[in-house]
């Protein structure tokens, strides 16, 4: 009762300490929760918010959020940052959005953390980290299945042809684009299904693999839903003709090679397009020992590809920028400072908490002691009272017939005292251990145990005292060997007493002058004999020590 008064106070404490360090209104919960939801919503609908605008809920769900409101503004962070260009940042921010996930709970919200690690690994892709990019996929896709979110799984998936691109494996690209396509379809996706075969193309013609290309281009397509009723590619995706006319350019099919790398020059109007046309071109050219045409289409080729450098350069040196200008460094700064300042507070409430707890301890451990100290003065009354009662009946059995009664009386007595010892025992650890400290601080215990190391026996009246000695502190023994005395013999008896009280069994037998050996198999034989089972000898002993 009186732990059960200490741990509910202990809860009180620690819901008044958290209450009071987490306290805000309805109205500003719904407030904020509407707000977030809105910032949300924009980032779905591709409208642009800024960091600014998103930092309010951040501080506020740190303290007053659920986990997966935690990790909704963590990633709508990360979000801004990434399109402000500040890849290190938006890491960072979707790290503290995985951070905060409670991946235990039931309703953890897997949907959400598919896309963090999507945009993580997106961020990998954008820096030339193919691998980190592979792993961060992969536990995109670990979440979407959780999510029980089949397409987004897929989709995820598919994105690890790319990276798998960019590392120079095409065996893992062509497997993972074929392997997605395949479970695009089972799934019902037909659009998806044709979209993914897109990135075999060219690896299939490098290795001339073209009745799959003719195949996979025909899905492509017709399933794809990017070509109008014309045959015409959605724009942004020209790039698809050079594909096409390098596939009639290596079946030699000419004439519509040649029709392709124009589409792609007329029709696609960036350097990526404008280059890949003009490659194909010069190729073509070439293959026609039309030389002018080649050149002219190799240095325009070339023009263009200055230009992809020129651009990739320009945007490489604003991402550096980004990522390195000093004073949103100094913002950083405030920011983690303002977050120490709340780690330290909670420090100090937590403090707080522990220094309760501790001090609770504290009266529990007392309370503890007290009652311990309650049992073993319990047990040494209790002895005492049987010793002064076996006194007793030494002394009134010289004249039996005239105190059969207080004999009697006194007998009862011991009998009541052996109750209480036995129950303290069998409930109570340190009123065991209490039992063996008497046991072998008693003379007699010093001079059998100083006789077996010599291994000499001790005299008839030397066991009878020891038993005696044994029986007192130990009444469930007393019991249980009086129980089945008729079933031993001398050795035996004696075997049992010596084991009880921890003798080493290699004396045992130089006390009874027997082989060690002997003790090994008469300790066997008694555990099957007393006890009831099989075992070994060592089993033997645990057992009989373990009788209080």
């Amino acid at each position: 009762m009186y732990l059960c008064r200490v741990m509910k106070n202990l809860v009180l404490i620690f819901a008044l300490l958290m209450t009071l360090a987490c306290c805000t209104s309805e109205a500003d919960r719904e407030r904020m929760r509407i707000g977030l939801d809105s910032i949300n919503q924009r980032n779905r609908n591709d409208q642009s918010f800024t960091v600014a605008d998103v930092e309010p809920y951040v501080q506020f769900y740190n303290n007053h959020g659920t986990p997966n409101d935690r990790l909704l503004a963590y990633y709508l962070l990360g979000r801004a940052y990434h399109d402000h260009g500040e890849a290190p940042m938006a890491l960072e921010c979707y790290q503290n959005a995985v951070d905060c996930a409670d991946t235990l709970s039931t309703d953890c919200d897997y949907k959400q953390l598919c896309r963090v690690y999507g945009q993580m690994a997106q961020i990998f892709y954008e820096q030339g980290l193919y691998r980190q990019e592979l792993v961060h996929i992969d536990l995109s896709v670990k979440n979407a299945l959780k999510a029980t979110d089949t397409l987004a799984a897929l989709m995820s998936y598919e994105q690890e042809s790319q990276a798998y691109r960019n590392l120079n494996m095409p065996d893992s690209l062509l497997y993972i684009c074929e392997h997605v396509s395949q479970l695009y379809r089972q799934y019902g996706y037909t659009h998806h299904a044709a979209r993914a075969l897109f990135y075999t193309l060219s690896t299939l013609i490098h290795r001339q693999e073209f009745d799959k290309v003719r195949k996979y281009m025909q899905i492509y397509e017709s399933e794809s839903g990017y070509f109008d009723s014309l045959g015409n590619i959605q724009k942004g995706r020209e790039i698809y003709y050079r594909i096409k006319g390098l596939y009639f350019l290596h079946t030699n099919v000419l004439d519509s090679a040649e029709y392709y790398f124009r589409k792609e020059l007329r029709d696609g109007k960036d350097y990526n397009n404008q280059n890949a046309g003009a490659l194909g071109l010069a190729e073509l050219y070439q293959r026609l020992h039309q030389p002018d045409s080649a050149t002219k289409y190799s240095l325009y080729a070339y023009a263009m590809n200055d230009s992809i450098y020129a651009h990739r350069a320009t945007k490489d040196i604003e991402r550096i920028q980004a990522m390195y200008d000093y004073t949103r460094h100094q913002e950083i700064a405030h920011q983690e400072q303002k977050k120490a300042n709340q780690r330290t507070i909670i420090i100090w409430i937590c403090v707080g908490i522990i220094i309760v707890i501790c001090l609770l301890t504290l009266l529990v451990i007392r309370e503890l002691t007290r009652k311990r100290k309650m049992a073993e003065q319990k047990y040494l009354q209790s002895k005492s009272v049987i010793e002064q009662a076996q006194s007793d009946i030494a002394k009134l059995r010289k004249n039996e017939e005239a105190n059969r009664e207080l004999i009697s009386e006194k007998e009862q007595i011991i009998r009541e005292q052996e109750t209480i010892m036995k129950s303290l025992l069998r409930s109570d650890s340190k009123s065991q251990s209490l039992a063996d400290r008497k046991l072998m601080g008693t003379d007699i215990y010093k001079r059998v145990e100083q006789l077996s190391t010599k291994g000499q026996q001790p005299t008839q009246e030397e066991w009878e005292q020891i038993k005696q000695q044994i029986f007192l502190c130990y009444p469930g023994f007393k019991d249980f060997i009086s129980k089945h005395e008729y079933q031993l013999n001398d050795k035996e008896y004696k075997t049992c007493l010596l084991i009880r009280i921890c003798i080493k069994p290699t004396n045992i037998g130089s006390m009874l002058g027997v082989a060690s050996s002997y003790i090994t198999e008469l300790r066997t034989r008694l555990l099957q004999k007393l006890f009831g089972i099989s075992g070994s000898s060592k089993s033997f002993d645990k057992l009989l020590k373990e009788i209080y």
